[in-house]
């Protein structure tokens, strides 16, 4: 089961990390935004608020909850926005009948964390309000266990791609090869558990009917609208 903790000592490293590899993602979810944007934005599972401060370039409130507090004071340092409100709570314990509903629910590399995905899951469809929109975001991998030595060596490919190819400047080549074999965040993917990509779509799926699948790189990312004029009721869940 997730601990909140373990993300604490790895903020620093997260955040830079997010940094240069997190282009194509943030590219992704800019093109599943609505162009108008609305009035209110949810980021569950905010981390150092990458995704919400690009939310708030949409709408005029984005709550994001994180349980890490090193990670939330990095967001609050950084990404401080005046239409963001930075939480330290579980994802879980935002509601609807609390917290409102939201014109879109964003979650990206969280939900692989919780032992109770499914729940979750129809816990954030009831999140969404009327015509609004559900951009989910996370990893998968043929597995539910990556070992240590491939990310070790998914590192070193990673590396000599970016040289040979120059995919990035050689000083953030090598900057990123050291971030991707710190033991701590070695320590951290390998006790990771993960969905494979078909179970991904089955089971997100089944709670988003007709939503829309994209493959990213070791991750699938679901969009999902919610029809106008019709409020999510499911009970029991």
């Amino acid at each position: 089961m997730f601990q909140a903790s373990s993300f604490d000592h790895i903020a620093e490293h997260f955040d830079r990390f997010a940094e240069l590899v997190g282009g194509g993602l943030d590219t992704h979810l800019e093109s599943m935004l609505p162009e108008s944007g609305g009035e209110r934005a949810v980021d569950l599972g905010c981390g150092t608020g990458r995704h919400a401060s690009l939310l708030a370039g949409r709408y005029r409130h984005v709550l994001a909850v994180d349980v890490s507090a090193p990670m939330l004071d990095r967001a609050m340092a950084r990404r401080g926005l005046p239409n963001i409100t930075y939480q330290q709570r579980d994802l879980r314990e935002v509601r609807a009948d609390t917290d409102g509903a939201f014109d879109l629910v964003l979650s990206a590399y969280a939900l692989h964390h919780l032992d109770d995905l499914d729940q979750a899951l129809w816990h954030i469809r009831q999140l969404t309000a009327p015509g609004g929109r559900v951009v989910l975001v996370d990893n998968v991998a043929p597995t539910p266990a990556v070992p240590r030595r491939w990310f070790i060596g998914e590192a070193i490919r990673t590396l000599a791609a970016d040289l040979l190819r120059r995919r990035r400047p050689p000083g953030q080549a090598w900057e990123l090869f050291r971030l991707n074999l710190d033991p701590d965040w070695l320590d951290h993917l390998t006790t990771d558990r993960f969905l494979s990509p078909e179970q991904f779509v089955q089971r997100y799926g089944a709670v988003f009917p007709c939503a829309a699948f994209t493959a990213l790189y070791r991750a699938r990312a679901l969009c999902w609208q919610q029809p106008s004029g019709a409020r999510d009721r499911q009970e029991g869940r």
